[in-house]
């Protein structure tokens, strides 16, 4: 009766927070290094982790063209018929189709933000919308892929309505809010805020305040002008609403970014500001939260971090990419029609057509002997990966499988039909030798390329690279470990063969030679902190040594994902982290001068 009670209580009891989000936002754009599953990825985090319920959660509708030509001139939006106009504030060519769908993405996103301020306005709480943020958006014209103003569209709509108090946004993208400022220059009741890199309109504004901190900003920099200034203005503008533009692009792993701010940072950032305008402004006044710039596959993380603070009062790691990738992969194989207990399911193939019938004999086409191409080509479907190609300019995907060449049982994925452009290539193999006592799935080769990429200054090549990379790493390992689970078989195993590649996995993979782990270690210790080109290179140039001055290279070593519970407790239990500690103790690294 009681856990009855509790439970109950539970159900009944008001969200501290609301959040507004819908599926269609999942748009692909060409060319925009975008996640699509931005929004669904951080709603996926606060449902399993129970930050939110699924009560607290709405769904908006497109916006009228009505209020749309409140934030934007008629002659402007009427040029936004004309594909190329579209295609140049997108920066990517575009498709009539595509053309449509960015247009009918930005207009929900707008009818996103409304519906946020509403929610807001009408009952004194926090909202954030899982989008959102297009503030590149000026009255007379479209920049950086915002074509409508979101958060110009939502206040002049509640303008409209009546709403008289002042507003404040406040915006803490890398890139200026210029077409927010342009939108409200003459209108003293709308203060932008905003702490950018660089200013994109100087133009003069009657309640603006712009600061442009240059490129490198790291957290001390950032976090002492946004000290320094928002209280002030905060006080001095007294607002009845705030909506915070929370971009997470100032993010150090940010892909097109140019700062330097670490995760702790972008917290901090975010803590500061939801608790100055609480503090100033009362617990009830309405406050509005939009995500924002970020780009690449884990800019969601960083919001993930900052609303697990706003429903627990306190930081909650969100799991990493393959976690999230592995519980995906293990739910699209569930959905599968012919699975045991399903009668019907999302993707359009049997678990025969995945899996084979136990008892096919090997090299018949099928990856390891049980996978289709056509299956693995929907499982990747089913949890995204197409997507991310699609988001990367790869429309036109094409998996092979080799397992006759003599090189191995080989699962490549082209970016194009002809095969000229290879992004993914992984060969595998069950082995029984490598840990004596287990049969693991040995990955003797994974690359994963974007020949389109170009390095830059903040991530430059590392050894072994000749294209950046996809940022599929644990999407691909998630399918090793879902394979391994499906043949029976111990963990997922490789040899890494550079420091970099050890340290991307350190989380999951462990050495199977507990020395090696506390070399891993002692190494990975000493070298936190430090870009991974720079670490690979102070091991490279032998500024690594150890007690006697003896530079320390790096030994490759079996590294190995355990999935069973055997293999588990053989690299976790009591005699190996013995071993492991004791080898640790001996080992004392410094970095010469």
């Amino acid at each position: 009766m009681r856990r009855f009670a509790r439970r109950l209580a539970r159900l009944v009891r008001p969200a501290p927070w609301h959040a507004v989000f819908d599926e269609r936002y999942s748009v692909v754009v060409p060319g925009i290094p975008m996640d699509p599953d931005r929004g669904a990825r951080i709603l996926a985090f606060l449902f399993d982790s129970r930050l939110l319920p699924r009560r607290a959660v709405h769904q908006p509708l497109p916006t009228s063209m009505r209020n749309i030509l409140r934030a934007h001139d008629p002659a402007y939006v009427q040029s936004l018929q004309d594909p190329a106009v579209v295609a140049g504030i997108v920066g990517a060519p575009l498709s009539l189709t595509e053309v449509g769908t960015v247009l009918d993405y930005q207009r929900l996103v707008a009818g996103g933000t409304i519906h946020a301020t509403r929610l807001a306005v009408a009952a004194g709480r926090l909202v954030v919308h899982l989008a959102g943020g297009l503030h590149h958006a000026g009255p007379d014209r479209g920049a950086g892929f915002c074509i409508y103003n979101d958060v110009a569209v939502a206040v002049r709509r509640l303008q409209a309505k009546g709403f008289r108090r002042p507003v404040l946004i406040v915006d803490l993208d890398l890139h200026h809010g210029n077409g927010t400022r342009a939108i409200f220059a003459d209108d003293r009741t709308v203060h932008t805020y905003s702490i950018h890199n660089a200013h994109w309109d100087v133009r003069p504004a009657v309640a603006a305040t712009d600061i442009a901190l240059g490129s490198g900003v790291q957290d001390d920099a950032y976090l002492e002008a946004l000290e320094r200034t928002l209280p002030a203005v905060i006080d001095e503008h007294r607002p009845g609403l705030v909506v915070y533009v929370a971009g997470t692009d100032p993010a150090a792993d940010d892909v097109l970014g140019d700062w330097r701010i670490s995760p702790a940072g972008l917290l901090r950032r975010d803590r500061f500001v939801i608790e100055q305008v609480r503090a100033r402004r009362g617990a009830r006044v309405p406050l509005v939260v939009v995500l924002g710039g970020g780009y690449g596959h884990g800019a969601w993380r960083h919001t993930a971090r900052f609303l697990a603070w706003l429903a627990k009062g306190r930081a909650l790691e969100p799991p990493d990419d393959m976690v999230v990738a592995l519980r995906r992969m293990r739910s699209a194989f569930a959905r599968l029609p012919g699975r045991p207990g399903r009668t019907s399911g999302a993707l359009r193939i049997t678990s025969e057509d995945l899996m084979g019938a136990d008892g096919q004999s090997l090299h018949d086409g099928r990856l390891l002997g049980r996978f289709t191409a056509h299956g693995l080509e929907a499982l990747l479907q089913g949890v995204g990966a197409a997507e991310r190609l699609r988001a990367l300019g790869y429309a036109q995907t094409m998996l092979d499988l080799d397992s006759g060449s003599g090189l191995g049982e080989t699962l490549r994925i082209f970016g194009d039909p002809q095969r000229r452009h290879l992004l993914v290539e992984m060969r595998v193999r069950p082995d029984r030798r490598l840990a004596p006592g287990f049969e693991l799935l040995f990955c003797e080769w994974m690359l994963l390329q974007n020949p389109r990429a170009r390095f830059t200054a903040q991530a430059p090549a590392l050894p072994g690279q000749q294209h950046p990379g996809l940022g599929l790493l644990g999407t691909m390992v998630a399918m090793l470990m879902l394979m391994a689970e499906q043949l029976g078989l111990d963990g997922v195993a490789n040899v890494p063969s550079h420091y970099h590649v050890a340290a991307v996995g350190r989380e999951h993979l462990r050495f199977a030679d507990p020395a090696a782990q506390a070399r891993f270690e002692a190494l990975a210790d000493l070298l936190h902190g430090l870009p991974l080109g720079d670490a690979e290179q102070a091991l490279a140039d032998g500024r690594v040594v150890d007690g006697q001055g003896v530079a320390v290279s790096w030994e490759p070593s079996l590294m190995a994902i355990p999935v069973s519970a055997r293999f588990r407790e053989a690299l976790t239990g009591e005699a190996y982290e013995s071993a492991r500690a004791a080898a640790r103790a001996r080992l004392a690294y410094r970095i010469r001068d």
